[in-house]
């Protein structure tokens, strides 16, 4: 696993580190307003193990809504070459970048809020988008946009943020675009000390394809 170090966490308290050495937590952050992004939920665990293996180097990673930055660190640690993180929360974006800056990545990382980012405009688009959100905002036509159309073709993406009898609708919404990777599906439950994230969660992965049906989404969905 990668060890991200946080130094500001949205939680706005200290948290036991997560097993297997994939985060650190270190000190409680000033805001406690912020929800996500201590780098102990397990949907975060699940997206840190998946990148830890689908990262080969030299990639460019979109983490949207990307809270801490945890996800954006532990990429950029384990070799991707540049890292976007988008958040609607411009305190989380300030959270963001001190973490980053801890980790010694900052360099490689561009910070963006969300209205900054509309579907296509990332050039080059991510070779990799990871998505820690809740499911009511993923299956959002304008959010499949903006995560399916600055994908590369070929690109992979990973939603979490979910529980597994939400699967079905993340499949549906985003089937125009995406190939799914069965057997990257992955579930978790909240370790020791994580009673505050009851119950299961789940990780879902697909590769991005072109489909001339994708053009006409782009127009009709981008504004809803």
């Amino acid at each position: 696993g990668v060890s991200v170090r946080v130094g500001a966490s949205s939680q706005g308290m200290p948290s036991p580190a997560l097993p297997h050495t994939l985060c650190e937590e270190t000190f409680a952050s000033p805001s406690p307003s912020a929800r996500w992004g201590t780098g102990c939920h397990p949907t975060t665990r699940l997206c840190l193990e998946w990148l830890s293996d689908a990262i080969q180097g030299g990639e460019h990673v979109l983490d949207f809504g990307c809270g801490s930055g945890v996800l954006a660190a532990g990429a950029l640690a384990l070799g991707a070459s540049k890292a976007t993180a988008v958040d609607v929360d411009a305190e989380a974006l300030v959270v963001a970048a001190a973490n980053l800056e801890l980790n010694g990545v900052e360099q490689r990382a561009e910070l963006l809020h969300v209205r900054e980012v509309v579907p296509g405009g990332l050039v080059p688009p991510a070779d990799v988008v990871v998505a820690n959100i809740l499911v009511g905002q993923l299956v959002r036509p304008s959010m499949v946009c903006s995560l399916c159309a600055n994908l590369a073709p070929g690109g992979l993406l990973c939603l979490s943020g979910v529980r597994p009898h939400e699967i079905g609708s993340l499949k549906e919404a985003y089937g125009t675009w995406v190939e799914w990777e069965d057997w990257m599906y992955a579930e978790a439950d909240p370790g020791v000390g994580g009673e505050a994230y009851w119950g299961t969660w789940a990780r879902l992965v697909g590769r991005r394809v072109a489909t001339p049906e994708q053009t006409a989404m782009l127009s009709e969905h981008a504004v809803s």
